[in-house]
Formats: structure tokens, sequence, C-alpha cells
């Protein structure tokens, strides 16, 4: 592979945390979800060599290779790995061909780095981000390239691409995005704590449609919640809205609020966000950030970030 290069390219997609409408936005609620300061990077470099090939070398949140695959650009076989990371990304290019005829269609090998700037674990999007990416490089519409890979409702897309919070709904299939200016006048009274056990959305949505019961009367409560959520005025406010979320997600999943099974002893109040169980929750605290970090230290639970560490 020859190192003169023709053409460089650079893509940029922020992470993101769903604060309200988990599983349900899947249904048409409401949804209230953040872009973070974290996000990820997708570099594209031309050479001037033409065997074929696309070198993918994925860089994680210390720079280290985590996956590294070399790609026929014919096909996009992958033709040193089978891994199911493989097969996702092998789908993920032939369907942004599909919507884009001429994605990749020149002779010179081409090389692409990508870079997580948060861990691989937290869940903040690290596909969703890289789907936006992706569309930005091929010139195709990131929802329509996400239903005809990895599926989902999009919302994390939607993040990818903003720099602000938003209101996500699908309606009639389609994506609605509603660009808010919201950074609640307690926001220093808000923290984002990582439990460490990352979930598998799919695994979560199945369940959910195993276990969801008078759809759209939770629909519409969810919807009529994130209202609430966005508009509160004081963080007593808030935190009674979270509180009846947390409540009516998990009377609908059949399971118990995390603040029942981690945080009983919590002087705050504690939301999940995403897929249940795993990955950040979302909690206010009136106390100081040391009282915060002491007392999730006895939880083993080791990193904290404040809104300002954490929201765009």
């Amino acid at each position: 592979m020859s190192n003169s290069s023709s053409t460089n390219q650079h893509f940029y997609g922020h992470g993101k945390l769903m604060i309200t409408g988990e599983y349900f936005v899947l249904d048409g609620a409401l949804a209230l979800a953040l872009s973070t300061k974290f996000g990820q990077h997708l570099r594209v470099k031309e050479f001037s060599s033409s065997e074929g090939l696309l070198y993918w070398v994925a860089l994680n949140s210390k720079k280290q290779p985590w996956l590294q695959f070399t790609f026929d650009k014919e096909n996009f076989a992958c033709l040193n790995d089978s891994s199911a990371a493989a097969k996702d990304l092998s789908i993920m290019l032939n369907q942004a061909r599909a919507l884009n005829p001429d994605f990749l269609s020149g002779k010179q090998d081409v090389a692409v780095e990508t870079l997580l700037e948060f861990p691989n674990n937290w869940g903040l999007g690290s596909s969703s981000s890289l789907i936006y990416c992706l569309s930005k490089w091929a010139n195709v519409n990131a929802y329509d390239l996400l239903q005809k890979s990895i599926g989902g409702s999009g919302y994390d897309v939607a993040c990818a691409g903003s720099n602000s919070a938003i209101i996500y709904q699908k309606v009639e299939g389609k994506p609605s995005v509603l660009n808010l200016n919201w950074k609640p006048a307690f926001a220093d009274k808000i923290y984002f704590a990582h439990l460490g056990k990352k979930q598998s959305s799919p695994d979560a949505i199945k369940y959910y449609r195993q276990q969801l019961q008078n759809k759209t009367d939770a629909v519409n409560e969810i919807s009529r919640l994130t209202n609430l959520l966005w508009k509160a005025t004081d963080l007593s406010a808030f935190e009674e809205t979270i509180n009846e979320h947390e409540t009516l997600v998990g009377s609908q999943l059949k399971m118990i609020k995390v603040k029942d099974t981690l945080f009983d002893d919590y002087w705050g109040s504690v939301k999940s966000l995403g897929a249940w169980g795993g990955d950040f929750v979302m909690l206010t605290n009136t106390e100081s950030r040391a009282d915060l970090n002491n007392y999730m230290a006895q939880k083993n639970i080791d990193t904290i970030l404040s809104w300002e560490e954490m929201i765009l």
C-alpha cells in the first residue's frame, strides 16, 4: 500500500444520552435526548495503489487499535476477520453502497481510521456515531442507513449530528427532530454515573416487546412526562417527574427501579438512561461532589461526570 495519499476526509459524530422515552420511543413516544462532549472521529485516506482494498482501523479512547479489518472493496467481504463486528461493518458498507452506488467505486485503495473519545463500554453510541459518520462519507441518509443495517429508533443518530438537546419522535415511522436550547437552571445538581454493565440494546428491545401492555396509554404518558421534564423550572419538579417516569417504565417492563436495587439509601433521584440495568444513570445531587463521590465509592462506582463534563 503506497503512503502517498490524494484525498483526506474527516467526519465526526457526537455520543448520546436518552433522558426520557427509553423503549417507548420505538412506538411513537416523545423522547428527550442529549448530545455528549464525547463522540467518534472517522478519517479517510485514499491511496495511489489500486489493489481493491479497504483498510479499517478502529482506535479506542486510549488511541489503541481494538479492531483491524481488511475488506475487499468490490463486495466489502472482510478478508482477515469473521467476527460479528466485521460482519456488522460489512453490512453497513454494503448498505451505504446500495443507497449510493458511487460510494467507494473508485479504483484506489482506501484506509479508514476511527477514534472513539469514550471507553467502548460506556454505551454512548459507538455504533450510532459510526453510522452517522459513514452516512456523511457516503453522502446518504443516516436514518436510511441505520434501518438497513443495525436498526433502532434513530434518536441516537439524531444526537450524533446535533449540537443541542433534542426532542425526538417517530411519526408514521419517520424521524421528527426538534432542537432544544435546554440546560436546566439546576444543571449543576445533575450528574451521570456509569454502572459498568453495558447492555445489549437488541435484547432489551426484545424484552420490552414481550412485556408491553396498553401501548397507547403508556406512549402518551411517556410523552407527557418528557414535556414535563424539560419544562421543569426547579429541581423538585424535575425529581418528581424522574420518579414518575421510572415508576411507569418499571411497571410496564416488570422490572425493579435502579433506585430500589442499587441506591435505596441515596438522598436524590436516580434515573436509568437507555436500556435498563447497565449503562449510565442520571442522578440529582444536593450535597457536595465529594459526598457524591464517597457514596458512589461504597457502591464500587468510580465513573461520575457532572453536566458540564458530559453534556455538549
